[in-house]
């Protein structure tokens, strides 16, 4: 940065100087402000252009310390943190927010209000912990196996977080009573060794009278006793923070 070349001396004119010398003191005054103005902004020295006064660029002095802010006094500026100057901005609480670090937007306290204690990271190939990835908080792995569902606070099953329930397998066995009273179906089943019909009880000797009547029972189910119920999934790495 350029250093302006008419210095500023506060002291000139002095009150004894011969009042002809105003013109040169209003000339060089000219000069010292666009010099100074121009470092930031177009300042060109005919004063006449469409962009005149906009800025070029900011330039932020880095201070040890900002200040301190206060209600209708927020700063914005360039503070040293780790020997180098970074872009700060301090609210009005006087609380300093990071807003770069090592050239870069300063993704630690932007990322850590975006993932506050007690949130969950995702990620489906990356398995390293998210303190490492993101730099920030104590993670844990969750939800080892298990689906995540939202909270129902009518619901007795899911009305408290982090409660877990379910199972993968249900056990399924039933009966299924039976009254024949037909006798071509009492005879088809009396005489039909490899029909798993099995009929408890008859209140005639012949299985193929008229009058037959029979009551009795499938056997239990066995074949697929413990059925999954899993539903469709995808696997995925989980972390929660926890600090």
């Amino acid at each position: 940065m350029s250093v302006p070349t008419t210095a500023i001396n506060e002291s000139s004119p002095a009150g004894s100087d011969n009042i002809s010398s105003g013109d040169n003191e209003i000339r060089t005054h000219k000069v010292q402000v666009r010099e100074i103005l121009s470092i930031d902004h177009e300042y060109p020295n005919t004063g006449q252009s469409a962009s005149a006064g906009q800025h070029k660029q900011v330039t932020l002095q880095e201070q040890a310390n900002l200040g301190t802010g206060a209600v209708g006094t927020t700063i914005l500026g360039s503070q040293t943190i780790g020997g180098k100057g970074e872009l700060v901005y301090t609210d009005e609480d006087d609380n300093d927010v990071q807003l770069t670090s090592g050239g870069a937007i300063y993704a630690l306290g932007i990322l850590a209000k975006v993932y506050p204690v007690g949130s969950i990271y995702i990620n489906a190939t990356v398995a390293t912990n998210p303190a490492t990835l993101l730099g920030f908080g104590t993670w844990t792995a969750f939800g080892a196996g298990k689906v995540m569902i939202g909270l129902d606070a009518g619901d007795g099953d899911f009305d408290t977080v982090e409660e877990t329930g379910g199972s993968k397998t249900v056990s399924v066995a039933h009966t299924h009573d039976v009254r024949a009273t037909n006798t071509s179906i009492w005879g088809a089943v009396g005489t039909n060794t490899n029909n798993t019909l099995a009929l408890g009880k008859s209140t005639s000797s012949d299985s193929k009278a008229d009058s037959a009547t029979s009551d009795g029972a499938t056997s239990a189910m066995s074949a697929n006793a413990t059925p999954s119920i899993v539903q469709e999934y995808i696997v995925c790495y989980f972390w929660k923070r926890t600090v």
